[in-house]
């Protein structure tokens, strides 16, 4: 009985931890940046029209999107134009954001805020430049610093993978794993929950094990310190499957062994 009880903890522990960090909010200091570098620099008079760019220089541990605002005096101007907000992928890489205005206007701070793929603010930074947008008459081409042209190439490429309006169907064997794995869930909790409470106690030592890994991420997980969330719904849409793999196994090496009992008894 301790040790059904163990395992039966254990189990709870595992539900627990399968749904907390569904439910947890972002951890400061995921998601830190800076703008290295601008385009014109600051004090520069631009054509309306024209657009000034912001070198970004990130590292993220989730997906993350740069939205551009400008200000003159404190008071945000509404009537922008910006570049759009696709998600760059987590880690560590460069983004692109860029604002524009069609009508005269002096400006005189800048600040990007970065979101998260729910659009949760995850941080913003702030930087004093003052940028003139004037009617120039006859402004010669504006020559564009070497970084903008990749990263705006970049820029595009995210935003098309993150909008394709004719995304590619997933493979007929990349569903039905999907199948697979999200139905061994259910049934691994079922066979899990029916061996642990009728088999006989010197089975269960060996039908506890597929919990043992389980026990830290839980742990992590309940303290906070475990992994993002789509990292521990891969790690269970795959361990899972695993899981009931290995306990069927035990099942069939049961009912061999009990077969053979039932055969050399004396009838």
């Amino acid at each position: 009985m301790p040790l059904l009880k163990t395992a039966l903890s254990i189990l709870v522990l595992l539900l627990v931890g399968t749904f907390s960090p569904l439910a947890a909010e972002p951890k400061a200091g995921e998601t830190t940046y800076r703008i290295v570098a601008t385009d014109p620099g600051a004090g520069s008079v631009i054509a309306n029209g024209e657009k000034l760019y912001l070198r970004i220089s990130y590292e993220s541990r989730v997906p993350v999107r740069f939205q551009i605002e400008a200000f003159r005096q404190e008071f945000r101007q509404e009537d922008a134009v910006t570049s759009s907000t696709p998600p760059y992928d987590a880690g560590r890489g460069e983004a692109l954001a860029w604002i524009s205005f069609s009508t005269p206007i002096r400006v005189d701070e800048i600040r990007v805020t970065a979101f998260d793929m729910e659009w949760q603010e995850l941080h913003h930074e702030t930087i004093q430049m003052i940028v003139t947008w004037e009617e120039l008459e006859a402004a010669a081409e504006r020559s564009l610093a070497e970084w903008v042209g990749p990263l705006l190439k970049h820029h595009r490429q995210v935003f098309d993978q993150a909008y394709d309006p004719q995304p590619q169907k997933p493979d007929t064997l990349f569903d039905l794993f999907f199948l697979f794995s999200f139905m061994a869930i259910p049934a691994y909790l079922f066979l899990q929950i029916k061996m642990l409470t009728r088999w006989p106690s010197g089975w269960r030592k060996y039908v506890i094990a597929p919990l043992l890994p389980i026990v830290p991420l839980c742990l992590y997980s309940l303290f906070g310190l475990g992994m993002e969330t789509a990292y521990w719904i891969i790690f269970l849409f795959r361990y899972f499957p695993a899981a009931l793999a290995y306990l069927m196994i035990v099942w069939v090496v049961k009912w061999f062994y009990d077969r053979r009992q039932r055969a050399a008894s004396p009838r």
